[in-house]
């Protein structure tokens, strides 16, 4: 059941707007300065709620007749409550603001702009609070509280499993930002595409892994070649009955014309049971060389250290030079079944790894085993619905900028500017190599030179900015790439040029 304890949500509309407009200074290295304040402005936030009671007036029943001056003193007392739930606010607000300022390196402008959410719910002991939110139009942004209120069993990196957004079909993700121990609090910020303004979403979770450790370590006394023989059994293999796909490779494989997705048998699973020395987190299931190519599969050893969220990666160390191998390609399969509607999800507990190399050298190969791993599993059913807050200003713009020194076609022809970033929608033509569309068109997106012109004739380059990746369809030819970089004094932007193209903002209509 959701609860709504957030302090601020009694406030009048006025207050609330002052709140909302508060800004906190900051100068350009606040970034980890901030980050190491995180703990502490948890914990002050926490004490300023927790103090919030209004003062009671002393055995009422045996006070004297009321007159005029205690109804003064009973003004003032309530007065004195209010301002301890309006610096109650402020500090929240503030809170909220530097949390959104660190996790975007920037961008006060647009933090003011962050909605109080107050949603919470509890289960296992574990208090789930959706705190604030901002909404791009692309991404929503959530800051969420996580409290142990009966044990220790968060830590600083943390992560959701079995977790869906809205109806499960918008695509998410969350990162841990700070872990204060004191109050065995650990904050996040979640991100979700395709929620609309205005609506209803549901944060839904039914794992919570917590206590993330880091492994690399080389197989030194497991004889790869000598496990020949005792499996290397295949078998066909569904991917729609699995879950879905997942996988890699490397270049070499894309070039000879192969896809992920025609990949149709693999190794049996748990064909064998091989002990990886120094790991305790898997071991070897399978193992065959045919045709060139070595396979080896693994499976982790229990459900919290194999699960979704962990990651298992593993390459050959060659002895003789210490150079690694990288896979030819990688597939993983595996399913679990979701709580929520016992339907099937790709789970990648098996990870199959297949190199090419000379059997020959196959005595002179290591397996070398690295990722991370998690220790805790808590389980339960955190469901919080919340209103998906109103779109920060985003100006759209359509242009027509050619970039024929691409060589291939690329053409941008709507640019979308927020005060988080920049985004650019693009088309293109066929390419004759169709194996490289998707490698080729991400490079000429992200290569593109974007900076802000403004009115007063500064510039400022997003060269330096990061990418957070294309999203291409190769069907319709067009997509987009998307530069994160919080915009300070976004009222003041006039243009944005696009490998000296000018795009004119001036004529611009805020959506």
């Amino acid at each position: 059941m959701t609860e709504n304890q957030n302090p601020l949500e009694n406030l009048p509309d006025d207050a609330l707007h002052d709140i909302a407009s508060y800004e906190h200074p900051f100068d350009d290295d606040c970034t980890e300065r901030i980050k190491a304040r995180f703990a502490q402005k948890i914990a002050a936030a926490s004490a300023e709620q927790r103090g919030t009671t209004a003062p009671r007036c002393v055995d009422e029943e045996k006070q004297a007749p009321e007159v005029p001056h205690r109804r003064t003193g009973r003004f003032v007392a309530l007065f004195a409550a209010a301002a301890l739930i309006v610096l109650a606010g402020f500090a929240y607000a503030d809170r909220i603001q530097e949390l959104f300022v660190s996790y975007f390196g920037g961008g006060a402008e647009v933090a003011k702009q962050a909605q109080v959410i107050g949603s919470s719910t509890t289960d296992q002991g574990i208090k789930l609070d959706v705190a604030a939110a901002i909404n791009d139009g692309e991404t929503t942004y959530l800051v969420v509280d996580l409290q142990d209120t009966t044990g220790d069993r968060l830590s600083d990196k943390l992560h959701f499993g079995k977790m869906s957004l809205d109806d499960g079909s918008h695509g998410y993700s969350e990162e841990t930002l700070s872990y204060d121990p004191e109050s065995k609090t650990a904050t996040l910020m979640v991100q979700g595409s395709g929620l609309a303004s205005g609506e209803t979403a549901t944060l839904s979770i039914s794992n919570i892994y917590a206590n993330r450790a880091e492994h690399s370590m080389v197989a030194e006394d497991l004889d790869l070649e000598g496990l020949l023989g005792q499996g290397g059994t295949f078998e066909d293999i569904d991917w729609m009955s699995e879950g879905g796909l997942s996988g890699g490779s490397n270049t070499d494989f894309v070039a000879e014309g192969h896809r992920i997705e025609d990949v149709d048998r693999v190794l049996v699973r748990d064909e064998m049971h091989v002990a990886i020395p120094g790991l305790d987190t898997g071991y070897l299931s399978n193992i065959c060389y045919q045709d060139g190519l070595l396979h080896v599969q693994m499976n982790p050893t229990d459900e919290v250290s194999g699960s979704p969220e962990a990651m298992q990666s593993f390459n050959l160390i060659d002895t003789r030079t210490d150079e690694e191998i990288g896979i030819y390609y990688e597939v993983g399969y595996g399913t679990y079944e979701h709580p929520k509607d016992d339907l099937l999800y790709l789970a990648c507990d098996y990870r199959e790894a297949v190199f090419r190399i000379d059997e020959a050298d196959l005595p002179y190969y290591r397996l070398h085993v690295y990722g991370f791993s998690y220790d805790t599993l808590i389980e339960g059913n955190w469901e919080v619905a919340f209103t998906v807050p109103e779109r920060i200003d985003v100006l759209e713009i359509e242009t027509s900028v050619a970039l024929p020194d691409r060589g291939k076609n690329f053409v941008v022809d709507a640019v979308s500017v927020s005060p988080l970033g920049v985004k650019l929608s693009f088309t293109y033509e066929a390419l004759a190599d169709e194996n490289a569309v998707d490698a080729a068109v991400q490079q000429n997106a992200v290569d593109a030179d974007v900076r802000l012109v403004y009115r007063d004739g500064t510039e400022r380059d997003l060269s330096e900015a990061p990418r957070n990746g294309s999203s291409i369809d190769l069907t319709a030819q067009k997509g987009a790439t998307f530069i994160i970089a919080p915009i300070e004094d976004f009222d003041d932007l006039v243009a944005v040029t696009i490998d000296e193209t000018v795009v004119d903002l001036r004529a611009r209509n805020a959506s």
